[in-house]
This record gives structure tokens, sequence and C-alpha cells, in this order.
């Protein structure tokens, strides 16, 4: 689903005002009076959190219980002992679950109180390419076409594939960053921090592989160096030759939550900080996961 007029939606806590539009300004008397919102409105900075607020009131009222790990995510247990899920971002949702007339209900629901567009079947939502095979009960995610356009900002759409996402024989540190006023400038034309929030959110989504090479990179964002930047071009490199790559997700036996983690000791040259790793599976399937210095 889609919502409509997203941010026209929200109800103020605060007096805002502002100037009469051009064309529609008073005369006379009344011409030094200025316009008092009574509803949110674009570009005002708390729009976003007017919405959220008023969608998280409703939902509630309607029997949805909010995730405490993940404010956006909402669920009810039904009758029947089955779950709806919804998830929202921004005014963008999914609906999940197995009791077709429920989700009926709360669609309507929605539709009743903001004004909602359905789009069907999910099949491409924030970048993520969501394919399924209800017969063999299995779900894959995958951002190809978000990558493809990501090297091709940068670039890198013809680069050649590499098979690793960091280059075994290289050790990135703070002595590669530049160190005089013409260096720094001369690096500033480098879209560093561009390219590593585009990695980030390919890591973020589909690409649990990006973890680590992705905390790298971030630790030189204030000033990186050409050698840092020859990093990044590789992890792009590393990214053509595998953004066919799709997370799997189906029905294994047992159903079991598994839990993986590794260090690398003192492996950061610059203060002697370990890196740990971990990744958790739900019926072998990856959920979640971490690197962090």
């Amino acid at each position: 689903l889609d919502v409509k007029t997203t941010f026209l939606h929200g109800d103020l806590e605060e007096d805002i005002y502002l100037s009469e539009s051009e064309g529609f300004s008073e005369t006379g008397e009344k011409s030094h009076l200025v316009c008092r919102l009574k509803k949110s409105l674009y570009g005002l900075k708390q729009v976003s959190w007017m919405w959220y607020q008023k969608f998280n009131s409703y939902i509630q009222q309607l029997g949805y219980h909010r995730s405490d790990s993940d404010p956006c995510m909402y669920t009810r247990q039904l009758a029947d002992e089955s779950r709806i899920y919804l998830i929202l971002y921004v005014d963008d949702m999914l609906i999940a679950g197995s009791n077709q007339a429920e989700i009926r209900k709360l669609k309507q629901s929605l539709h009743d109180k903001f004004a909602m567009k359905e789009l069907g079947q999910a099949r491409h939502i924030l970048g993520m390419r969501i394919e399924q095979n209800r017969k063999l009960k299995t779900l894959w995610l995958s951002q190809s076409d978000y990558i493809h356009k990501v090297l091709k900002r940068f670039n890198m759409d013809n680069a050649k594939p590499v098979s690793t996402p960091l280059p075994t024989t290289i050790r990135l540190s703070d002595r590669d960053s530049p160190s005089t006023e013409e260096e720094r400038k001369l690096n500033g034309k480098i879209p560093y921090t561009s390219a590593i929030g585009s990695i980030m959110y390919a890591m973020v989504a589909t690409q649990p592989d990006l973890a680590h090479v992705r905390g790298i990179v971030s630790r030189y964002m204030s000033n990186p160096g050409w050698k840092h930047w020859e990093v990044v071009k590789h992890i792009l490199r590393y990214l053509r030759g595998t953004k066919d790559t799709q997370l799997t997700f189906g029905l294994a036996n047992p159903i079991e939550v598994e839990g993986y983690t590794d260090s690398g000791y003192v492996r950061n040259t610059d203060n002697q900080k370990s890196t740990s790793h971990c990744v958790f599976t739900y019926g072998g399937d990856a959920i979640s996961w971490r690197s962090k210095l």
C-alpha cells in the first residue's frame, strides 16, 4: 500500500504561522495578517514525526501492537493463532499474513482513515526485488536493479568484477589519509561518503557479506585518501560480480534460531581495537548480521 499526500494527515502540536501566498493576500485592514496552520504541511521539519504519530495512534486503535525492537513494525494475533504483520516506511506499507479476510478488513480500515493506493502483491520496495514461489514456500530478496544504478552512478558499471569484497593484500590506516591542505582539497572531489552510503544500504538490506568491509572503509570518511578510495572501488567491482545474488528464505526443518560470532583481535593498526562479527539465522536463513569495531 502507498499513502497519498502522506504529510497532510498530521495534527500539529505547535502554533505555526506563514505569510499569505501571492495572489491570495488580503488588502486593506487585513493586509497585515498571516495564516495559522491547522494541519501539517509539506516543507515543515516535523511533518514526518506528525504523520508517524497519527498512524501509530490509529493502527494501535485497530488492535495492532508495535514491536519493541522496530517501531515501524506492527503485529496482531488473530483468534486462529495466526498473525498479521504490517511494516511502515514513511508512506509505503507491506502487509503479510495468512488470513485474507482479516487482511482485507485491515486494508479497508486504512482506506477509510487515509487516502490509500493499493499496489497489489509486493514485488519491489525500497530498491529491493521480492520474488516468491508459494508452491516451494520460498522467498528471495535481491537488489540487482539498485546495485546497477549505484555502479552506473560511480562509472563502475563496466568494471572488471572481483571475487572478494576486500583486497587481501591491503590493510588501511589513518596514515593513508591526506596530510596537507592541498591533498585534502584534491581528495575532496572523491565521492567517498556517497559511495559508502550506497554500499551500506546494500549491506543492510540483502548482502551480509559487505558488513565487514563497509565497517573498515567507513572509518576514514572524515579524511579519505586515494588508497581508501581504491578499496571502495574494489567493493564496487565486487558488487558488480554479485549484484544478482539473492538472499533466500524458506522452510527448513527444524526451525531454529542460530547465532555465529567471531572477532579479529588487534587488527586495527591505528588503535589496536578488535572487530567483532555476528550473524543470526532462522531455519538456516540469515536474518540479522553486524560487524563492529
